[in-house]
Formats: structure tokens, C-alpha cells, sequence
């Protein structure tokens, strides 16, 4: 296999004759199955052999390979072969992704990782509690239970200890250091543990009220979203046939058309889309699961990208990164990521970046084009009409013609 990136037969004789030369090959291998490119594939192919010299060095084998001492080998390194050894990402990477393969295959041992805490018992009841019965996803578990373990950490281990002074001591603490969204997230699942706490006997009821609300006036803001002509030059920042253009624009039209939220697209499997029927089966918050209409454009979109999406990866789930090895988007926020470098190659400057700005703008678009507020609530998936009544504010002119005069000072 390493003839596919090298043809200088010196070249290949030093590699093949070095420690790590009889795994050379199958790394190699791995790295054209995982989709890297020839330049990076020869770089992390040098850096392989490269690790082997510097544990042979140190009379170690290639089984006992130590990152930590390569890593500071190439501070001072003059291995003539290795170019001064020059200490850069696909280096320090190349060497990482060669222990993995060598991990394996059986050759090293897996890193040893450092033992975690134990989790306490009552919140792995309540991150239990938050799957089986709320439908949380994995990222709000684990947020949960983080504000959890802390406050247990500075409350005590016994609920039934607990003093609705002590709770709002704590949390005025926390959030003396914290902003506006890390605040209202905080409030809510210190609410819910202590709902859940009392639910399950462990404290009495009513301790969630000693949680202070943060200040703030329901649907106070505008909502934020693109105009027509900003959406257009959006889209047109995907144009091209390569696959990471391609990917984009099914992306862009997904939140833009549809509404969907970043997580959404992320988790959206290929199964999801029913081509015959024209719809998409999107599964939100809660797990609750809808099926919406799939338009022209954006079945067209998706299947274009179909055709060049990477092949050697297994996943299920539509969207992959372009970056070898191609993997599933693990959350929303890579999809936000893919808007925000959308925007930037637009050439579009906003105070508001990231996918949900498309899920405003497909709901204010909507709006304009007459959908009553309780469609667009079904579109958007939303639990309650007030939520869905936040765009009725998007039509400023409209609201000038009803908003009342402000009475002035005596």
C-alpha cells in the first residue's frame, strides 16, 4: 500500500526498513479506507515512521510508543530524515493515529484513562429519570447533570439536609460569575433535580422554588432573521459540484425552508426521508416525532449531495463532515459551525450567526406569505401557541399601524 503515496524506491526501502516499516502498510491502508487525502496521508506516513526512530532511540518498541516523549522529542528534534522535526499538527496527528491503528490491531496497548469520580447515585436516578420519562437528549442529560454533581458538591450528599437558604446562597454564587443563558440554564436543571429529588422522597417538596428566576420578559425581543435578498446570497454561496458545496446547500435550504432546528438536521437519518411520499420524518425535543412536507428544492438539494456523499463511512445519519475521517455530526453545533462559515463566505455581516437565524427566518417568511400562527406552530413543532406568537412581531409595519400612542409626560 505505501507504493500508492510514494514511488522513490529509497524512499520506501527506509520506511519499510524502519521499526514501524511491517505496520507501515495496513496504516496506510487504513488511512485510504478513512478517506484522507495523498498529501496528508504521506505526511501522518512519515510521522508514523518517524515515532518508530524515536522509540527505538530510547530502547522502546514500537509497542510501547509514547506520545508525551515524541512530542517533546520534536522540540529539539534533527532526525535528518524527518526535516527538523518540525513540531506541527500533522506530526503530533499523524503519530496519534498511528497508536489508534496499532491499538487495533492488537500491537499497543490501549492509553490508560484516568479514572473519573463516581457519579453520585441519585444523579444517575435523575439522569436516568430524564431519559426513560422526559425523552432529554444526551447533550441536556449531561448538562443536567452537571449543574447537578456540583451542587451536590457544595450542598452536601443528604437532600434532606438541604435549607432553601443554603440553594439560593449557592446559586447566587454561581451565577454572580456566569451570563444570561449559562443563568436560565442553570435555573432549570436545578429545578427539575429538586423536582425530581422530592418526587422520589429524598427532600421535601418546594425546595425548587428557593431557586431564584433571572429577570427577563417573555418574548420581549424581536426575532432575528435574514432578508430575502441576504437567504438568496446565502444560497448562492453553495453553488458547486464539490461535495462540501453540495452538503451546504441541502443544509442551508433545510433550516431555511423547513425550519428545522441544527440538532435536527444533525441527527436526521437516511431512513428519515420517505422519497416516494414527498416528506421528511423529523424527530425534536422530547422525541416527539413529526413528518413534514419535503419541497422540490430541497429533495433536489439532498439528493444531489446523496450522490457524492463519502461512501466508506457506515453511518446512517445524512450529514457527514468533509473532513477525513468523515464522520456523523455528533450535535447541533457543528451545523451551526457549517452556517457560520456559509455566512462568512456570503459575505454577510449580522449580529447573529449560527442555524437557529434560519429557523427564525423560515418562520417570519411564513408569516408573510399568510400562514395562520397555529400552521406555523405545527411546522415549527412548537408546544404552545405564545411561542409561535413571538414572529407576529416580525411585520413592523403592521405593528405601527396598531401600536398605540405613548401618552406623554405632564
Amino acid at each position: 500500500m505505501l507504493e500508492i503515496y510514494f514511488s522513490a524506491l529509497k524512499t520506501l526501502e527506509h520506511l519499510r526498513s524502519g521499526p514501524c516499516g511491517p505496520f507501515l502498510d495496513g496504516f496506510a491502508a487504513a488511512l485510504e479506507r478513512q478517506g484522507y487525502g495523498p498529501d496528508t496521508a504521506v505526511r501522518y506516513l512519515r510521522a508514523a515512521a518517524h515515532v518508530g526512530h524515536v522509540m527505538a532511540e530510547r530502547d522502546a518498541s514500537v509497542s510501547d510508543i509514547d506520545l508525551a516523549a515524541f512530542e517533546q522529542h520534536l522540540r529539539t528534534c534533527r532526525c535528518p530524515r524527518a526535516k527538523g522535526g518540525r513540531r506541527n499538527h500533522h506530526t503530533i496527528y499523524g503519530a496519534r493515529l498511528f497508536r489508534r491503528h496499532l491499538e487495533k490491531i492488537g500491537v499497543c496497548k490501549p492509553a490508560v484513562v484516568a479514572m473519573r469520580p463516581a457519579e453520585p447515585q441519585l444523579v444517575a436516578g435523575f439522569k436516568a429519570w430524564l431519559s426513560k420519562h422526559r425523552g432529554a437528549s444526551d447533550a441536556t442529560i449531561g448538562l443536567y447533570a452537571r449543574d447537578a454533581i456540583s451542587f451536590m458538591a457544595a450542598l452536601g450528599a443528604e437532600p434532606t439536609h438541604w435549607r432553601p437558604n443554603d440553594i439560593r446562597c449557592y446559586f447566587m454564587t454561581r451565577a454572580s460569575t456566569c451570563g444570561r443563558g449559562t443563568i436560565e440554564k442553570m435555573t432549570t436543571s436545578l429545578r427539575a433535580f429538586l423536582r425530581y429529588l422530592a418526587m422520589q422522597g429524598h427532600c421535601r417538596t418546594g425546595l425548587d422554588n428557593a431557586v431564584p428566576a433571572y429577570a427577563h420578559w417573555q418574548l420581549a425581543q424581536m426575532p432575528r432573521y435574514l432578508s430575502g435578498e441576504q437567504v438568496s446570497r446565502l444560497i448562492a454561496a453553495c453553488d458547486g459540484d464539490a461535495g462540501a458545496r453540495r452538503r451546504d446547500r441541502a443544509i442551508v435550504l433545510l433550516l431555511a425552508r423547513l425550519g428545522l432546528r441544527a440538532g435536527d438536521v444533525a441527527q436526521l437519518r437516511l431512513i428519515d426521508i420517505e422519497w416516494q411520499a414527498g416528506s421528511l420524518r423529523v424527530t425534536g425535543k422530547s422525541r416527539h416525532e413529526v413528518r413534514l412536507p419535503l419541497p422540490q428544492d430541497v429533495g433536489d438539494a439532498v439528493a444531489a449531495y446523496l450522490e457524492c456523499r463519502p461512501s466508506f463511512c457506515r453511518s446512517d445519519r445524512v450529514f457527514l463532515s468533509t473532513i477525513a475521517p468523515s464522520r456523523p455530526f455528533l450535535h447541533g453545533d457543528a451545523v451551526s459551525s457549517v452556517v457560520r462559515r456559509i455566512m462568512k463566505r456570503a459575505g454577510l455581516v449580522t449580529p447573529f450567526k449560527g442555524a437557529h437565524v434560519l429557523r427564525h427566518t423560515a418562520a417570519t417568511e411564513m408569516l408573510r406569505q399568510g400562514v395562520p400562527l397555529d400552521k406555523i406552530g405545527l411546522v415549527l413543532r412548537h408546544s404552545g401557541i405564545d411561542t409561535t406568537a413571538h414572529y407576529a412581531k416580525a411585520d413592523v409595519t403592521l405593528l405601527k399601524q396598531v401600536a398605540q400612542p405613548w401618552p406623554e409626560a405632564l
